[in-house]
């Protein structure tokens, strides 16, 4: 029989788990000074006083019942219980908390009060029950469940509001936030609720204390089942939009340079007194700090050292930037993988990605930095560093820039590390407001070190004996001033005397001995190097090192036909091949720092490597490779299983997916075109797919965009028009789906046998990967990463994972493809693992809400136009593609006007609704996209939409200039791309002639003085018009350019701007125009009065600009901007045009003087 004194202890013990879990001893005093439903009842009053005289009435009283139930339990415990003070405040403060913190959100106390409304209703009314039953231990254990029941209720609701993570209380859009988090904890407060009913019911009925006990036990149950049930679905919905949005982590590159670090490195730099500063978040050190260095100075390494040091005891997110991963190197693809580091053990953020809009997150640059930011402002203290800046495309990193610069303002605890070259625009963002450490002035210590542990292993290897290694250390120690690891090429004392001689100075003079090396090899050594060198720095995605293995070893000579493929029997060392400018990471080839590829690639260097010619002969192997027997249709199983324990298979998957890639980059041109289409024809002869499906899910317009090819439409029209069958099939839509097991829906949908012969290869290769007597064979041939991904668009199918638990964790989530084909539902896009299952879920469901759909169809029929509209537009916002296409097929929907199905598709566009109902809604014989769509489009920043609405756009619409300018802007560099991309495609197809002759626009309509406006002091900007103007060169003659120049310093004054357009053949003396009439750059420029015209002014008069003037003319000396110049300079007009003729007879004295030599030699 339970005694008083037990009870007493089960109050005392919900007291202390309250406490325990409250993990906050400072509000836990707070609660204790509220004592009495008078206190409760005078905070209500202030409050609803409080909310009046803001205008925001809240009826507070329907929280009475509640407050009156309370009570009437504080009442009968302390009286039947002899609960004390401390127990009775923990029933009335929490409340007087929630609702004041409450009340600065209207929604929330909304939803706090309606909570407190239910809860009021399941209570019973204890007094009245203790006077009919009278006092009993099973009604004083009973009352005990009560009291566990209403701290469980106080627990979660100051647990929601009183987290320094919860985002809910600093987000600009709080409401938004607020209805994002708070589901998950009214769903908990719902499991509260269904305690506090099932325990009224023992309180109104005999009880036993067995009964007591199990509801008490159940009690506990129901929360670990909602905590395990909750977590899961939660965790589940997390991991398929990390799958989906397929961010990308650092964390095995960290590792990899934690191994490889030399141990002292980094020292110097936490003794420098500015770097520990920066990592004290007491000091009131700058936010920024940043590693600034000349290429190959170890910028890298220090930057993982301080990710190392900082990651022990804060939160730390972190980027190594490479151009190894070039789909990776954009502002967004950056952001989503800070984003979900962050997320990893923060699962209020979760829930807040979870529920935030996907296509939002995964497409606009701008939504994914305020949830970072969100984030970050709430977070604590936190390090984002960010290694390799400069190795991204300028406009991505002034994005880049541009947010981070935005989280440094806004977020308190916030200390940013940035580590670059010191490029142009990366020092104008940071110079003022930066720390800035030059490493390559500051590492000379470290590289002594580092030449002082590889020479002691490279000794160590080369076992010398102890005379020659003291003479060695001798003679090694300069080499610490110049280190370039060359040590892996020295091999005697000779070698090492002869490096001596002459030391490099600095990084290109080490590039330049290596490659000549190269150069100077014989012929096949030398061929088989530079071919290496040209396919890492063209090839789409780093080679495997069997890959590379197998792809030397190919005969590309189009009049010979490969019968078989070539096998590799023995292993290369590419580092000892080709120096060490190469490297080998995670059994990927790939340059030791994107430089190499700078120098290798440059044409100022003599035998430099050219990029076009690399990738014609890599994708010229790739396809010799495929015409070979691998494609053989008659191939029987125990043949592919021998082909694939000899290697004859290594590049097969390679080959597959990036020949196309290549493909679009090579040259058109009549040679390179020709050969391309010989060994086109043969993959056709041996792979074609005679079952081949042309059906296309996707854009085909995109497809037909991105490769021209004239030679071969013209002349080889079976190559072009396979190699445009392949774009198509490997840009479709549902590719991320196809796996292995689903093979009958997509390997048809293949032109070429390709997807057929991998997925039979796939399935022999993981037949023989369960014998482990196989490995060996595999690892050698196949690489260590044997366990690939089943999904083959995934990257995981080619990189695979070295144990089968990695491999499994990644399928496990990966593998649910079977989607919810509701739209609206969250299994839409996280899927099933298995067929059953999603039919099951279908059923529970959907099933009832399909069956209405279908018995109510008739029901359109029956409406008018003026009822259809608005369930039109309800089913627009709702995504209803289903209940769209029955509306518009009815009777009633046929009756809508032609302008209300354009408001709902302008509507769907504007408010994000999908692509499929975007279409849905479009004219049937539509044949241009209305303008205003095209703006709305872009302006959602949602790829795939401006993709299909970009080619459906008519001509002239692309260079109005509010378009123009509003593209300049864009976030997307991928829709800016494709602007570009349809402008080419456009001139391409009309050429560039006068309007006379029908043409809709000519480039010199595109760079308006309103566009050079708009870029004024805007890197972005800079950096995009530089790209369209290089794109667009082969289109604009002289005249043109010359326009452009004038406008630039009509405008913006851009010197860098000026500088390209010059170099692209622009006059700095035109007197012609369409809209400057005679004026020229330097007279446009004299007429501001800015320090941006005077610096151009200067560059344009010391490179040969006509400073006279005609009769007719104002002198140009005397336009106030020139006036002025000396404000800027330092030097007056007259002193500039005095140096300028001055170093022009310079120029030709010495041209005469060099001359006459020459005729008395």
């Amino acid at each position: 029989m339970t005694t008083v004194n037990s009870v007493v202890e089960v109050f005392e013990e919900a007291k202390q788990s309250f406490r325990r879990k409250l993990k906050n001893p400072r509000l836990y005093d707070e609660i204790l000074t509220t004592t009495s439903i008078s206190d409760v009842y005078e905070s209500t009053a202030r409050l609803q006083e409080g909310i009046l005289g803001k205008g925001r009435l809240r009826n507070l009283g329907k929280i009475r019942p509640f407050l009156d139930c309370i009570d009437s339990y504080a009442k009968v415990i302390e009286v039947f219980v002899g609960a004390k003070p401390e127990l009775l405040a923990l029933i009335w403060g929490p409340i007087k908390l929630v609702l004041r913190w409450s009340s600065e959100i209207n929604i929330a106390l909304d939803r706090i009060t309606d909570i407190m409304e239910k809860i009021g209703r399941a209570l019973p009314q204890f007094t009245r029950i203790m006077d009919m039953f009278g006092e009993t231990p099973e009604l004083r254990a009973t009352l005990a469940l009560f009291y566990e029941d209403l701290l469980d209720f106080h627990r979660i609701t100051l647990e929601f509001f009183r987290k320094p993570s919860n985002i809910l209380t600093i987000a600009k859009e709080w409401k938004q936030m607020f209805e994002i988090l708070w589901p998950r904890h009214s769903k908990e407060i719902d499991v509260v609720i269904g305690n506090i009913e099932k325990h009224a019911v023992l309180l109104r009925s005999e009880t036993t204390i067995l009964e007591i006990m199990e509801a008490h036990e159940a009690r506990i149950q129901s929360f670990s089942h909602f905590e395990k049930t909750n977590s899961f679905q939660e965790h589940q919905k997390f991991l398929a939009l990390q799958s989906r949005i397929s961010p990308v982590s650092y964390d095995e590159r960290l590792d990899c340079l934690r191994n490889r670090s030399v141990p002292g490195c980094a020292n110097w730099l936490f003794r420098d007194y500015a770097f520990k500063n920066w990592l004290d978040f007491s000091s009131n050190a700058k936010v920024w700090f940043w590693l600034q260095g000349i290429p190959g100075a170890g910028k890298t390494y220090l930057s993982a050292v301080a990710i190392d040091h900082v990651k022990a005891k804060y939160n730390t997110l972190f980027a190594f930037l490479s151009y190894t991963h070039k789909s990776c190197l954009t502002a967004l693809s950056v952001i989503h993988s800070l984003i979900f580091q962050a997320a990893d053990d923060n699962k209020d953020f979760q829930d807040l990605l979870v529920e935030s809009k996907v296509r939002e997150l995964q497409g606009s640059t701008r939504y994914a930095a305020s949830l970072l930011q969100g984030f970050l402002k709430t977070a604590g203290p936190t390090y984002i560093i960010l290694d390799g800046l400069d190795e991204i495309d300028d406009a991505e990193r002034c994005f880049l820039l541009k947010h981070l610069d935005e989280f440094s303002k806004e977020c308190d605890k916030l200390r940013l590390l940035i580590s670059s070259r010191a490029e142009d625009d990366i020092s104008k963002m940071l110079h003022q407001k930066s720390e800035t450490v030059r490493v390559n002035d500051r590492n000379h210590g470290s590289i002594q070190n580092y030449v002082d542990h590889r020479s002691e292993n490279w000794m160590h290897e080369r076992q010398f004996d102890l005379k020659t290694k003291s003479e060695m250390l001798v003679l090694l120690s300069p080499l610490s001033a110049n280190a370039k690891d060359h040590l892996q090429q020295l091999n005697s004392i000779e070698d090492i005397r002869r490096e001596l001689r002459a030391l490099p100075t600095d990084l290109t003079d080490a590039y330049h001995r290596i490659f000549q090396r190269i150069n100077d090899a014989k012929s096949p050594v030398r061929d088989k190097c530079r071919n290496v060198l040209g396919w890492i720095g063209c090839a789409p995605i780093p080679l495997t090192v069997p890959e590379m293995e197998q792809a030397l070893l190919v005969d590309t000579n189009p009049l010979k036909s490969l019968t078989e493929v070539p096998k590799v029997i023995g292993s290369v060392n590419f580092v000892q091949m080709c120096g060490p400018i190469v490297e080998i990471m995670d059994g990927r080839l790939q340059f030791v720092h994107f430089t190499v590829s700078e120098y290798i690639f440059s044409m100022e260097i003599k035998d430099f490597i050219d990029r076009a010619k690399a990738s014609q002969r890599l994708a010229m192997s790739l396809l010799a490779y495929l015409s070979a027997a691998v494609l053989e249709p008659d191939l029987d199983d125990e043949e592919v299983i021998e082909n694939i324990l000899t290697g004859k298979y290594r590049l097969f998957e390679y080959a597959s997916f990036y020949w196309s890639v290549l493909v679009r980059t090579i040259q058109d041109n009549q040679d390179s075109s020709r050969q391309l289409g010989m060994l086109l024809e043969r993959v056709i002869e041996n792979g074609r797919n005679d079952n081949f499906d042309d059906r296309f899910e996707g854009d085909s317009n995109t497809v037909e965009l991105v490769y021209k090819n004239n030679f071969l439409h013209n002349e080889i029209l079976a190559a072009y028009d396979m190699t445009c069958a392949v774009l198509k099939f490997r840009s479709n839509e549902k590719r991320w789906n196809w796996n292995l097991g689903n093979r009958n829906s997509w390997e048809d949908l293949d032109p070429l046998t390709t997807s057929k012969r991998l997925v039979n290869i796939r399935e022999r290769y993981d037949a023989l990967l369960r014998d482990e007597d196989n490995h060996t064979s595999l690892r050698f041939h196949y690489g260590i990463n044997l366990f690939k991904c089943t999904y083959p668009f995934c990257v995981s199918s080619r990189w695979g994972f070295k144990s089968k638990g990695n491999y499994e964790a990644h399928i496990k989530d990966h593998g649910r493809v079977w989607k919810c084909s509701l739209q609206s539902c969250d299994f839409s896009w996280i899927g099933f693992g298995s067929k059953k299952s999603r039919d099951e879920h279908w059923m529970k469901y959907h099933l009832v809400a399909a069956r209405q759909l279908q018995e109510g169809s008739n029901d359109f029929d029956k409406l008018d136009p003026e009822d259809s509209q608005p369930i039109l537009f309800r089913l627009v916002i709702d995504d209803d593609i289903e209940r769209v296409q029955l509306l518009l097929s009815s009777k009633g929907g046929k009756r809508l006007k032609a302008e209300v199905i354009a408001g709902a598709r302008q509507y769907a566009v504007g408010e994000h609704g999908s692509l499929a109902m975007i279409k849905l809604l479009a004219p049937e014989k539509e044949k241009y996209v209305p303008f205003d769509i095209l703006k709305s489009a872009l302006k959602t920043g949602y790829i795939d939409l401006v993709k299909w609405v970009l080619p459906r756009t008519k001509a002239s619409n692309y260079i109005k200039p509010d378009l123009t300018k509003a593209m300049l802007g864009i976030e997307s560099n991928e829709i800016y791309a494709l602007w570009e991309d349809h402008i080419l495609l456009k001139l391409d197809e009309m050429g560039e002639g006068p309007r006379d002759r029908g043409s809709d626009f000519r480039v010199d309509d595109i760079f308006s003085n309103a566009l050079f406006s708009s870029a004024k002091e805007d890197g972005v900007k800079e950096a995009r018009l530089k790209s369209t103007l290089r794109k667009l060169k082969q289109h604009m003659q002289p005249n043109t350019l010359g326009n452009i120049l004038v406008r630039i310093a009509n405008t913006s004054c851009s010197l860098a701007l000026a500088k390209e357009v010059i170099s692209l053949g622009a006059p700095i003396n035109p007197t012609y125009g369409f809209t400057s009439g005679r004026t020229t750059a330097l007279r446009a420029a004299a007429r501001q009065t800015t320090q941006a015209a005077a610096i151009l002014m200067q560059f344009l008069i010391l490179n040969g600009a006509r400073t006279e003037s005609l009769p007719t003319e104002k002198d140009i000396g005397t336009e106030i901007g020139a006036l002025q110049i000396a404000k800027w300079l330092g030097v007056t007009w007259e002193e500039l045009v005095e140096e300028y003729q001055r170093d022009w007879l310079n120029r030709i004295l010495g041209r005469t003087a060099g001359a006459n030599q020459i005729t008395k030699s």
